[in-house]
């Protein structure tokens, strides 16, 4: 069964995805070093906590980076002594993690038997939104939408908060249109980014750059 795979985008932008459910925890710290600090933090985590931990450091070792991370006052996480710019995303069995020179923001999620999202789709999708959604493929629909506001959401740290009026995703048709305008809005905001989509088994993955830097 593949480990991972590898998401490279031009020069400036890696993105891994590691498969890390059917893997020890002891083979994950085999090949990781973690400081003094980290093996501290590391243990008073749950377990399913500490393989993320541990997924994650992995899956940047795969990509050449050694860096601790660090997290700012809004839990935002940073590359000790690295100035390249980290996000990463939980779901099920998938560590997403991107490693760029610009903003970035991801994630991963999974398409679940049980519907949940459908049951909270009104928390998160705009009147406007609801509009262009195929009824056939609400559930992918879903996911993308969740995907693009969440990663817009980390990309500048979790400032804003309401995925109904803060973040606005432009229509777009499932499995034509990879690249999708998105907005950030506040009352003195209003910026545009796009979002970049791709399905890899049973999760979608969603990645935004900032390439104002």
């Amino acid at each position: 069964m593949r480990l991972k795979s590898m998401i490279c985008i031009k020069f400036h932008t890696k993105i891994i995805v590691l498969k890390w459910k059917q893997y020890s925890e002891q083979f994950f710290l085999k090949k990781i070093h973690l400081s003094k600090e980290d093996k501290l933090f590391f243990c008073s985590l749950t377990k399913k906590k500490k393989r993320e931990f541990i997924g994650v450091r992995y899956a940047l070792k795969c990509i050449g980076i050694k860096n601790r991370i660090l997290y700012n006052k809004k839990n935002k996480p940073f590359f000790e002594g690295n100035k390249k710019y980290v996000s990463f995303s939980h779901s099920y069995e998938k560590i997403a993690v991107a490693v760029s020179i610009y903003k970035i923001g991801i994630d991963i999620e999974k398409l679940r038997k049980d519907k949940k999202i459908i049951k909270i789709k009104k928390k998160f999708v705009r009147k406007d939104e609801f509009m262009f959604i195929h009824p056939n493929y609400e559930e992918d629909y879903l996911h993308i939408i969740w995907g693009v506001k969440e990663s817009l959401f980390k990309l500048l740290g979790g400032t804003y908060y309401n995925f109904l009026i803060n973040y606005k995703v432009s229509p777009f048709c499932l499995n034509k249109d990879y690249c999708i305008p998105c907005w950030i809005i506040n009352k003195s905001y209003c910026r545009k980014f796009y979002a970049f989509y791709r399905k890899i088994e049973e999760h979608y993955l969603v990645y935004i750059i900032d390439y104002s830097i």
